[in-house]
């Protein structure tokens, strides 16, 4: 694996986090150190086989109830 493949792999981790606890794509993207949200969507979807909308709106469906 090279360096830049880990250092994305490790971002897109991160947004994973960032997007289970609510954040917006936009946001999440920013924090995650890509220039826009349409980056980010192009490596979480390499990455995960998902987009993170997707990602999000699955996680809000099977989150369990407080």
């Amino acid at each position: 694996m090279t360096f830049y493949e880990w250092r994305t792999q490790l971002r897109v981790h991160h947004a994973l986090v960032l997007l289970a606890d609510g954040h917006d794509v936009t946001r999440t993207a920013h924090a995650c150190g890509w220039a826009n949200p349409s980056s980010l969507i192009a490596a979480f979807t390499k990455i995960t086989g998902s987009t993170p909308g997707a990602y999000r709106a699955d996680r809000r469906n099977t989150a369990p109830e407080r």
